[in-house]
């Protein structure tokens, strides 16, 4: 469905008054949503208009909607059941006005990332190595709660679909909650990312009341001395399992999360097993970043045959257990789409399978791998947004000084992470570049370049070669 839906979405585009009527679509009405977002949820049957002028917007929504629908052969009722749920609309929402104004893209320019991941806070309970923030004391000039809760609305107005909520621990901040529930308000899907030590039944049952949807809890292994030595606090891995079944208790969707290193590459399969066993729904795999405390383990990483042998394991795995299994290695794409035969993709934090290989492709155009400074962003917690939480020395602007939305649209360096044209060596001629397109922070982090390869890849081997034999200053010239 999610498919014939962005097909829908291209439908039409060729033409610009199209284009300037989602444009339109943008203007808020007095209920704080855009006209196009009322509009969608008035084809879904969520609502009806209040005024001449939301009435006229939806009615042309509706018959474009409605022949789009005829002309794809996809059944209308499946469209506005597929439109019914809020954050879905808000996506859709966001996908037409970023080609209202971008114009179709590949991969897509949308008009304001689907995911936030904002670190709330640096204090943190743990002392975990591969940190990317290097947790540990709340920083001199946070954001206060008020501030905080102008950002969250900020990021509402702009049509953002999902706030990711980390750290440091989020869940230790006094503002933790009352930001939960004004994002919840404004109607974005909340997640928390979280060592899981600190929530206790009493605090999931809070979670849960306040809004949240989802909960990532960070597990290293299967052994707990082995977790426990990663996160520098003796009975964290007790505790975190404790805080998944609590949380799975209270009905949120829970999920394992996993920095697979060469430390805990062969718990996966382990791993993905107990995350079942817990109830979880979904297990992630999360690239290793030499960045922030992972610099000083940066021995640990993968070479780009373990990481190939790993991401293959993954999808063998998604096709055995009842779970999700995913992984924020944009590699992953290619992977899949090469073990399936183009049957199935899994772009960075989806899955999608069992469609024909070009409507496969379809999807790919849209979604494209690393999302860093094209889907999505991070906040940092004194107001910095930087591309993503794995670079945190790129600095686009902050929140205090500048609206999102103007640093979001106005930023030279944010375009070089939305074009694939101009990235380096094998990733430039990649036939998977649009698929995959590398990951961005570790070209950062090893060459310190935003265009440089991806080291991890296994098309760059001779490269990590390279790497791996100290000369990475004559690279870093090179590239």
């Amino acid at each position: 469905m999610i498919i014939d839906a962005l097909r829908m979405i291209r439908f039409g585009m060729a033409n610009p008054l199209f284009r300037i009527f989602l444009r339109i679509g943008t203007l808020r009405s007095t209920k704080g949503y855009s006209l196009l977002e009322l509009a969608l949820a008035n084809y879904a049957g969520e609502s009806s208009p209040s005024s001449i002028i939301e009435y006229t917007y939806s009615l042309i929504i509706k018959l474009l909607f409605d022949r789009a629908a005829e002309a794809f052969g996809v059944n209308r009722v499946a469209v506005q059941d597929f439109l019914r749920p809020f954050v879905i609309r808000r996506g859709i929402a966001n996908i037409l006005i970023g080609i209202a104004i971008n114009g179709v893209t590949k991969p897509q320019i949308i008009n304001a990332p689907f995911l936030v991941v904002w670190n709330l806070t640096n204090m943190c309970n743990l002392r975990c190595k591969h940190c990317y923030q290097s947790a540990g004391k709340p920083s001199p000039d946070e954001l206060t709660l008020n501030e905080k809760l102008q950002v969250v609305n900020q990021l509402a107005d702009a049509g953002v679909v999902v706030i990711a909520l980390s750290g440091g621990e989020p869940i230790m901040h006094p503002h933790f909650l009352p930001v939960v529930k004004e994002a919840r308000r404004r109607g974005i899907y909340v997640a928390v990312a979280t060592n899981g030590t600190l929530i206790t039944k009493d605090m999931a049952k809070k979670m849960k009341e306040a809004g949240v949807c989802y909960v990532e809890v960070s597990l290293d292994s299967i052994k707990p001395e082995v977790h426990d030595n990663f996160r520098g606090v003796k009975g964290a891995w007790e505790r975190a399992i404790q805080g998944i079944k609590n949380c799975v208790e209270q009905g949120i969707f829970t999920a394992v999360a996993t920095t697979v290193t060469k430390l805990n590459m062969r718990d996966v399969p382990d791993l993905i097993r107990l995350a079942k066993k817990l109830g979880a729904r979904r297990f992630i795999h999360f690239n290793f970043i030499p960045t922030g405390r992972g610099k000083e383990v940066i021995e640990l990483d993968l070479s780009p045959l373990e990481r190939e042998e790993l991401l293959k394991l993954l999808y063998k795995e998604s096709e055995e257990v009842q779970i999700e299994v995913m992984s924020t290695a944009p590699q992953y794409a290619r992977v899949v789409l090469q073990t399936s035969i183009g049957k199935s993709i899994s772009p960075t934090h989806f899955y999608i399978g069992e469609e024909s290989s070009w409507r496969i492709q379809t999807l790919a155009d849209f979604i494209g791998g690393c999302g860093s400074g094209r889907l999505y962003c991070a906040i940092q917690p004194n107001g910095d947004v930087t591309p993503c939480v794995f670079i945190p020395q790129l600095i686009l602007g902050n929140l205090r000084k500048r609206s999102f939305m103007d640093i979001w649209h106005n930023n030279k360096v944010l375009k070089k992470f939305q074009c694939r044209e101009h990235m380096e060596g094998f990733c430039n001629k990649c036939k998977y570049k649009y698929v995959c397109g590398g990951c961005r922070a570790r070209s950062i982090s090893y060459f310190n370049r935003i265009l440089a390869p991806d080291v991890g890849c296994i098309y760059n081997q001779q490269i990590w070669g390279m790497v791996t034999k100290g000369i990475r200053a004559k690279l870093t010239k090179r590239w």
